[in-house]
């Protein structure tokens, strides 16, 4: 039928047919120029006889060979043949076209210049009727950027292998469970075990259960924000305590963006810890005496007077120090005069109840709180308990010392409902002791507010002091304890009457403080230490002067410009200035914080004197705008022979280390205690051992013999 319906085509429709065919076969002539064009430009394409000698090659072939047409025509491709390859790589390759079957795989070949280029080949073996290969045609890609790439990778990840296998840091790689993925060898190590890797199963199984809720969160909060988190948990080991870790969480990501898996950076901060612990327990208890210290004794005050708010229950604080405490000191000497203080601390914590608190606020005062119904019987019944036992005499040494006591007592409510201000009143009920001669104690009456004729006289005393150029400014030098180098120097004042002849700085100071003279008073001294300063700039000793910023002038408004205003004022660079701060005013953090870091962005540098004696923490160190740390002269005394106070020592340098601090010890007396600082990494120090502090012609002085 089929056949019929072709012999029955008119010749018109013949016509058309064959003109039909002929423009299909016209296309397929054009798709096929097109298709070889588009390989000239894209793929390499060689046909080969089937010995392999090149019948054909395309412009593409010629470009990356860089052999013409001509060269390549008649050659087989050991002309291309770069040495990369092993015989055995070519014979298989032979042995799978030669079957007849299509090859592929990857070529390193070598252009006409010598370079290398890498191929992605595919043969296809063709043949006859006969079933005989008469040709094989191969099509090559050029990869070598891409080889290029992965050498680099595989260089990467082998570098990054031989880091993570041989750091001391632990490197992890887990999943949101927390199962491990990839554990790095150094955890035998730091756990100190010999579990293999493939027994780590998940993380959260070897952290202490307590801390576990926290490496939990970190995980979650890692793949749910994509940001990195650091976290502090404790590990289990062979150890008998658990280890302390710091772990960085680092997310991976896929190419939509999502977080696969998490990178674990842990390292062991146990010593960290417990250096941080030490200096913990240092802010809060007095080195010598181990008893609570101001900050800490506030805080518990300042609670038990909101529980007393709330079950309207009575407290009690008991203010006491000993009397004439300096004539045991000067008698017998410091190491008696700390005895006594450490056997004056137990005998008094034997006078109270677990519920109550006996603390140090620092030389010889002491304060109690007396919680649960602290009422003025049971304040009268202790006080006359610790007149008993302090009158008993003291054997120290082979001393025999004894000593009386002053005690102030203010009860809440009816004294105060602030911890500041039942200290303050029991302060003043202790004056008031002492100005009826001492040994014995007394209730504060609001009478007793009133000043004494001493302090009325001395305040007035001190207001035509500045004028009549009464205060003198020494300087005590501050020395390289190695190289005996002068580094610095502080300026201290003295005050000469004409009648009274010197007055401790102890004696005016504090009433200088609460009647607001230290300012005036601060502000002179800065005046003329800058300006003496300046002189000696001026002479080539360049050396930065160190001038006590009291709690008082540190809160003026206008501090910062005051000081800028007198560098400027004299001409002394900010560098050369530096001011010295008690831990006192960190009382009032915050406020102190924006003004130190005021005076820092002006160039002054800023220390923390008689550091550990008062409400300092390594937590508010860390974070204060400081640039030195002195060690007080109560951890420098018996230094040479009490590990205790080497310890302290050591760990105060250790955080201010790592905190890029710089560290000096005061009241070094003795070369034994030079030497323990030095052992224990304090490199500078100041105290009678190098100099007295001396007057402005005597330091001249000392600065020319050191020249």
């Amino acid at each position: 039928m089929r056949t019929e319906a072709v012999v029955d085509l008119s010749p018109q429709e013949w016509e058309d047919l064959l003109q039909e065919k002929d423009e299909k076969l016209k296309r397929a002539l054009r798709d096929l120029a097109d298709v070889r064009r588009a390989l000239d430009k894209s793929t390499i394409v060689a046909i080969t006889d089937h010995r392999g000698i090149i019948q054909s090659a395309n412009d593409q072939f010629c470009r990356i060979s860089k052999y013409s047409r001509d060269e390549l025509i008649g050659q087989d491709h050991r002309l291309l043949n770069s040495g990369h390859h092993s015989k055995e790589f070519f014979k298989n390759m032979w042995a799978t076209i030669g079957s007849g079957q299509i090859w592929r795989g990857e070529i390193k070949n070598k252009a006409k210049d010598g370079t290398l280029y890498w191929v992605d080949t595919t043969i296809v073996p063709f043949m006859n009727q006969a079933g005989k290969i008469y040709q094989y045609v191969s099509i090559r890609n050029d990869i070598t950027d891409r080889k290029a790439m992965e050498a680099e990778m595989l260089a990467s990840e082998a570098r990054y292998r031989i880091i993570a296998e041989n750091t001391s840091d632990i490197i992890s790689v887990i999943n949101s469970d927390g199962d491990f993925l990839y554990l790095s060898p150094s955890h035998q190590t730091l756990w100190e075990h010999d579990v293999p890797a493939e027994k780590f199963q998940n993380l959260l199984e070897w952290i202490v259960e307590e801390d576990r809720d926290i490496m939990s969160y970190a995980i979650r909060y890692t793949y749910s924000t994509g940001k990195g988190y650091m976290a502090e948990c404790r590990i289990k080991s062979e150890r008998a305590v658990a280890i302390w870790t710091e772990t960085k969480t680092s997310p991976v990501f896929d190419e939509q963006g999502n977080v696969t898996k998490l990178i674990l950076v842990t390292r062991d901060i146990t010593e960290r810890k417990l250096t941080e612990e030490m200096i913990h327990h240092l802010a809060y208890h007095d080195s010598l005496t181990d008893l609570p210290n101001r900050r800490m004794y506030v805080q518990h005050l300042t609670k038990e007077i909101m529980q007393g708010k709330r079950f309207q229950s009575n407290l009690a604080v008991l203010f006491l120090d000993m009397d004439r405490f300096k004539d045991i000191n000067d008698s017998f000497g410091h190491d008696i005069g700390d005895l006594l203080l450490v056997e004056m601390a137990k005998r008094l914590k034997s006078c109270i109840q677990p519920s109550d608190m006996v603390a140090r606020l620092g030389g010889d005062e002491f304060t109690i709180l007396l919680g649960q119904q602290g009422d003025s019987k049971r304040a009268e019944e202790v006080a006359d308990l610790i007149m008993g036992q302090l009158q008993k005499p003291f054997e120290l040494s082979g001393h025999l010392v004894n000593i009386s006591c002053s005690i102030g007592i203010a009860q809440f409510p009816q004294d105060g409902d602030t911890a500041e201000d039942l200290l303050k009143r029991a302060d003043t009920a202790l004056y008031s002791v002492k100005s009826q001669g001492r040994n014995g104690y007394s209730f504060f009456d609001p009478t007793m507010e009133a000043k004494s004729l001493e302090r009325i006289l001395m305040e007035n005393e001190m207001r035509k002091a500045i004028d009549q150029q009464q205060f003198h400014v020494y300087y005590q030098p501050k020395m390289d304890i190695s190289s005996q180098k002068l580094t610095g120097m502080e300026a201290l004042v003295r005050w000469v009457h004409p009648e009274l002849g010197v007055i401790s700085p102890g004696k005016f100071i504090p009433i200088a403080e609460e009647s607001g003279m230290i300012l005036e008073l601060g502000e002179w001294i800065l005046r003329e230490a800058c300006k003496q300063n300046k002189k000696w700039h001026d002479q080539g000793h360049i050396l930065k002067v160190s001038v006590n910023l009291s709690a008082r002038q540190i809160f003026q408004k206008d501090l910062v410009e005051r000081i800028t205003g007198v560098l400027e004022e004299v001409g002394l660079s900010a560098q050369w200035l530096e001011l010295e701060i008690t831990e006192s005013i960190f009382v009032k953090m915050e406020e102190a914080t924006a003004v130190l870091k005021q005076l820092r962005e002006a160039g002054i540098h800023i220390s923390i004197d008689d550091f550990g004696t008062g409400y300092s923490s390594f937590s508010y160190i860390k974070s204060l705008p400081v640039d030195t740390i002195k060690i007080d002269a109560s951890f420098i005394r018996d230094i040479h022979h009490n590990q205790e106070s080497q310890a302290i020592v050591k760990a105060i340098v250790t955080i201010a280390d790592s905190l890029q601090m710089n560290v000096i010890a005061e009241g070094i007396e003795l070369d034994d205690q030079a030497e323990a600082l030095q052992q224990n990494g304090c490199a500078h120090g100041q105290g009678y051992l190098f100099s007295r502090p001396l007057a402005t012609d005597d330091f001249e002085q000392f600065l020319a013999e050191r020249n």
